[in-house]
Formats: C-alpha cells, structure tokens, sequence
C-alpha cells in the first residue's frame, strides 16, 4: 500500500453534487448564510466518503473513486478532492491502494457505541460545552456533533443542529487541528510526536515528546499537553495552540504505570502543576453580598471554607503558584480581598490600583 497521493483535479469533471441520501440532512437549510450552507454540504459530504473508505476500503485493495462517485452522487473530480481534504487537513489516515484506489486505516476509529439516552445526551452537554469555548471553527467537532445527532432523539437533535450552525459561523483554525490531530493520536497509540512549539516569549523551539494526558482549561480557552519532553529529559506542558506544526512519527513509548494526571494538577488551579512550581497558601475573605456564590461551587479539591460573622466567607486553597488564580480573583471585583500570601495581595492591589487610574477623570 502506497502513502497517500493525490493531484488537485486528478479526474475530470466539474464540482460534485449533494450526498445522495438528501433526507440525512434534512432541517440543516433553515436559514444561515450561503458560507455556512456550504461548510455544511462539504461536511456531508466528507462524513460520506469517510464512511465508504471505513466499510469498502479497509482491505489492501481499498474502494474505486469511481465507486466513491457512484455511491455519492458526487464526480470523481469532487471524490479526489475529498479524499485530498480527509488527509492533509483533518488527518485520517487514508492510503493509495493502487491507481484510483484508495483505502482507510480502520484503527484510526473507535468500535461504535451503543449510548442510552442519558448517555447520549451526557455526551451531548460536553459537546456543548467544547463548542462554547471554542471561537474558531473545528471540523472535529462539527463531525463529533453530526455523528452524536444520529443517538439522539427530536427534538434534542434540532439543538445539534443549531449548535453546529453556530461553530460554522466561525473561521477554520486549520495549524491547530492539524496539531491536535497528532497529538491526540500520538496519546492514544502510544506514538512519539515532533513539533515546533512557540512558546508566546522567545524563540521557537523544535522538540520530541511523550503525550502523557490532554488537559483543557475552559478558563483560558486552551487544550495543554502534559508529556514527557526527551530533549529536556523531563515532564513539560504545553499549550497546544501554540504549536506551530506537528508530525506523528513511528518510534514507539509507553506511558509510565506510575502516572496520575490527577497527582500531578492536584495543585493547580488551571494547568501548572506542583512538580515545577511551588506551592502558595492563599487565603481569600468574600464580602456578604457574594459569598453566596463562593459556597455554591467546589472551586478548588484542597479549599477550605470558613463562615464569618456578617454573612461572609473565607476561603484558603494550597496552588501551585499564584500566576492561574490571580484573574480568577480579580474576576470578584471589590467583593473579595487577598489576606496571603503577602506578594499576591501586592499583586493584586498594584492590578486594582491600574484600573481605577484608567477611569479618573
């Protein structure tokens, strides 16, 4: 089996049709704009062509373009485009089997899962909420979504379907997909990963790493890498927004026994952890009118909360550095005052002290 080749406009032919089943779509027209309409009819039409490759191309003889064509309704022109798109842009592991043949490495997918509906819809509020923390359009999620709204009843699926409307609004963020997709697949087969990471200060650098665990921190709208980096000979994190380019290579690695991802951010308030970074006591006192909201949520695994006389609380939490939950207090407004360390209620003054000068006349 051949790497994955192909020519732009390898066939002849114009632009191909719709996905031949147009009652699988159904409801997605209402309204939107026509580049919205169009990220839709290429996503079905790639969720289509995957499909084809997965249940006729596994084999080391893979599927004809032409069939591909057939079964769609699309021209061969449109099917190599397609398949161009599946590889270079989200990653699927799609292979030349001989001159117009093309196959799918099937242990790309996971074996399909039979959901209950609370399961489905469980699935489907993480979906949710990756989509409202993402601003730039993924087609990962976009087909995660599509594919989720086959387990779900109506008219839960109608909010699929908006849901996806509103991810197409954005612009495609194709470095970090790109990025992901190694990385992700890095993870779960145990496979090296070489990238060009930028580290927002300073030069870039280019590396090789272990992917250890996938962390996101909706807090800062970011996904981070926790790894073993050979280069350093020692665990780092990395943002994976911030990685330039990434190639998935062959040399093999296995994951530690004695690795705990939730050891290691036990002291984190987002993403640092205690094994690079001291640990800091902070201790937080919450006026009356919000501490309400402060006892409503377990914000941190090692807070300890303390009512006061009045109505108000205090909190303390053991972090790892004061850098992650300085925004989250300052976040409070003038509800919440920082007791210790000493350093950050510096910090935070001198921050508060910035702003009011902002707003004098």
């Amino acid at each position: 089996m051949e790497r994955l080749v192909i020519a732009a406009g390898a066939a002849g032919g114009d632009g191909g049709a719709a996905v031949s089943d147009p009652d699988a779509w159904d409801g997605w027209d209402e309204g939107g704009d026509d580049r919205i309409g169009r990220k839709r009819d290429r996503l079905a039409r790639l969720l289509s062509v995957v499909s084809i490759l997965y249940s006729k191309g596994s084999g080391e003889n893979g599927v004809a373009v032409s069939e591909i064509a057939r079964l769609t309704g699309m021209t061969t022109r449109t099917v190599y485009r397609d398949i161009n798109a599946l590889d270079e842009e989200l990653g699927v592991p799609v292979f030349q089997a001989g001159r117009g043949r093309y196959g799918i490495d099937r242990k790309f997918f996971l074996p399909p899962l039979r959901l209950s509906v609370p399961e489905a819809i469980v699935l489907f509020l993480a979906s949710r909420l990756i989509a409202r923390w993402s601003d730039q359009y993924d087609a990962a999620v976009v087909s995660a979504f599509t594919k989720l709204s086959d387990a779900l009843p109506q008219p839960i699926a109608r909010h699929v379907t908006a849901t996806m409307l509103a991810v197409g609004e954005h612009d495609p963020n194709e470095p970090f997909s790109r990025s992901f997709a190694a990385v992700a697949r890095g993870w779960a087969e145990g496979r090296v990963v070489e990238f060009v990471y930028d580290p927002g200060t300073g030069q870039e650098k280019r590396t090789r790493v272990h992917p250890y665990f996938l962390e996101p921190d909706a807090a800062l709208r970011s996904v981070y890498l926790i790894g073993f980096d050979e280069p350093a000979d020692a665990m780092r994190t990395y943002k994976v927004e911030r990685i330039r380019s990434a190639t998935l290579t062959t040399d093999r690695y296995e994951i530690p026994e004695d690795f705990d991802p939730d050891a290691w951010l036990a002291n984190s308030w987002g993403i640092w952890s205690s094994d690079s970074t001291p640990t800091e006591r902070v201790r937080l006192r919450f006026e009356p009118s919000i501490a309400h909201r402060v006892r409503e949520a377990v914000w941190h695994r090692s807070q300890e909360l303390t009512e006061l006389d009045g109505g108000g609380l205090e909190l303390v939490v053991t972090v790892a550095g004061t850098v992650e939950i300085r925004p989250w207090i300052l976040s409070w407004g003038d509800g919440v005052e920082v007791l210790e360390p000493p350093e950050l209620r510096a910090a935070v003054a001198e921050a508060v002290r910035l702003a009011a000068s902002r707003y004098e006349d």
